[in-house]
């Protein structure tokens, strides 16, 4: 029993020093951020898709856009895009560096998104200072660093590193007890609604803090009218831009056409209907964004901030109650759990109550703080593990994919390369000397639909005069096409070009020139 004693005694005095010992890193914050970021970027960089092409989003809106702004020289005049702000700021650094070909570019785009990731500890960790000491702060730093799903969504090349770093700027900013820091917020969130038009939800609620803070003071209506001018001015330019170029500002006029669209919906299926999908949709989607890390603690920590009126706290909740609203619509149409991101901050925020409320007026927090990042960090790399992409097999079929489209016009639909065939299009035509504003005019093979078409025969005559040139078939094709691919000798009119299988890569994809000439015999022969 007293070697027992003995043991604990020796194991409570490390414990002790070793607790001490982190000190040095609790008060030098910057060391902290920077050793915080460091392990936020080299997980980042290990699961980086450095031989996959970006695609849907990230490709046809962004990279098109921001591109042809580099090449411009300035913002194109006869189209734009909704949400135009991350193109234009990334079209600065396509400006700046010079590749040979696109899919450096490709690589520089994620990089950048990378970096904007990174970065966000540094608003995040001073919007926890606002509530909580230094070693909590620093632990709401690194719950945001390494949550999986921003992590993932940091590779993507797309624009929520940009908009949530902004966004957490402005929080970070608004909250302050300076002035001057209240109104910049002002600006930021303006230039975040720029950037994502889901902005304009973060600023009424401000809007509404800012005159509640200010409600005892003479000239709080002019310092709301003020602050609404700043926003206001920051905006407008860009606005007006997208309503002489595009007929509307891509802001205020899709939050009425949403509310028209909702308002038909709901009256042809029913308004019920609607909202139970909605919700349904939030409560799975949000609860789902929350494993592996927000599930132990934000929960908790709202109900700690209610519970006991914690002000501040309610005043968090309150925007997130109103960014809330633009996610309800998105998941009422769309199961896609990246809506929900630029709420992550918050959440690092209401999960900082929880564990501040678990360790307590413990001795050793230090130690207990380390070990929750630990903890942390083992539940962010296991769940990334668990759903790695298989980056290798996608490199494949972006190498495929330049094969078919540098040997066809049109080409029946493959739905395992279909995503890569404009980055394989863009990388294959690179340089681009002159652009007419739109590269998606400029590059695009043809796909065409099998639809319920019954027949190979039936299918070539209907897209011959569309330029279909070309059969692509795999191992998982169906119908008419797995014939194609099991018994080619039955089609004496297509001529094999192609089959990766016999360059080495595991998914086979075999492409057959259509001989137009015996395509013709074979019919008349047949019929």
């Amino acid at each position: 029993m007293g070697e027992e004693n003995k043991s604990n005694s020796i194991l409570k005095k490390t414990v002790n020093i070793f607790d001490k010992k982190l000190d040095f890193f609790i008060n030098n914050y910057l060391v902290s951020l920077i050793i915080i970021g460091v392990i936020g970027l080299s997980i980042r960089l290990f699961y980086f898709p450095f031989d996959v092409p970006l695609i849907l989003d990230a490709l046809n809106a962004y990279f098109f856009y921001a591109t042809d702004i580099s090449i411009l020289g300035h913002l194109p005049t006869d189209f734009t895009i909704a949400n135009n702000g991350w193109p234009v700021f990334l079209s600065f650094f396509f400006s700046i560096f010079r590749f040979d070909n696109a899919f450096d570019y490709m690589v520089l785009q994620r990089g950048i998104t990378i970096s904007l990731s990174i970065l966000t500890i540094i608003p995040v960790y001073f919007l926890c200072m606002r509530f909580f000491d230094k070693p909590y702060a620093l632990v709401g730093a690194a719950i945001f660093v390494l949550e999986p799903r921003i992590i993932q969504n940091s590779l993507l090349g797309l624009t929520e590193s940009l908009y949530i770093l902004m966004i957490s700027i402005t929080l970070c900013l608004f909250f302050s007890s300076n002035r001057k820091s209240t109104y910049i917020s002002f600006v930021i969130i303006a230039l975040a609604s720029i950037v994502r038009s889901e902005g304009l939800f973060v600023f009424f609620p401000l809007l509404i803090i800012f005159f509640l803070r200010n409600r005892k003071e003479r000239n709080v209506i002019l310092k709301t009218i003020f602050a609404t001018g700043i926003f206001i001015l920051v905006i407008l330019p860009m606005a007006i831009f997208r309503i002489q170029v595009q007929g509307n500002d891509l802001m205020t006029s899709r939050i009425v056409s949403v509310t028209n669209e909702v308002l038909t919906s709901t009256h042809e299926t029913g308004f019920n209907e609607h909202v139970i999908l909605a919700i349904e949709n939030i409560v799975k989607l949000s609860g789902w964004s929350l494993i592996p890390i927000f599930i132990f603690f934000m929960p908790i920590g709202i109900f700690l901030i209610l519970k006991n009126r914690n002000h501040q706290g309610i005043m968090l909740i309150l925007v997130m109650i109103f960014m809330l609203l633009p996610i309800f619509y998105a998941f009422s149409i769309a199961q896609d759990t990246r809506y929900i991101y630029p709420l992550f901050p918050l959440f690092c925020v209401f999960s900082l109550f929880t564990i501040k409320k678990i360790i307590g007026k413990k001795e050793t927090h230090n130690t207990f703080l380390i070990l929750i990042i630990v903890g942390m960090l083992f539940a962010s790399v296991s769940f990334l593990e668990i759903k790695k992409i298989d980056y290798n097999g996608e490199s494949e079929l972006f190498q495929i994919s330049r094969v078919v489209v540098s040997n066809v016009e049109g080409v029946n639909q493959i739905p395992k390369i279909e995503k890569y065939i404009s980055a394989a299009e863009i990388a294959n035509k690179w340089p681009i000397k002159s652009t007419p504003g739109n590269l998606r005019e400029t590059y695009e093979v043809k796909q065409f639909s099998l639809g319920d078409i019954k027949t190979l025969e039936e299918f070539i005559t209907k897209y011959k005069d569309q330029k279909l040139t070309h059969i692509a078939v795999d191992q998982y094709s169906q119908s008419i096409l797995s014939e194609v691919y099991n018994h080619e000798e039955k089609f004496p009119y297509l001529e094999k070009i192609y089959e990766s299988k016999e360059h080495g890569l595991k998914y086979n994809l075999k492409l057959y020139k259509i001989n137009y000439s015996n395509f013709t015999k074979y019919n008349l022969s047949t019929n």
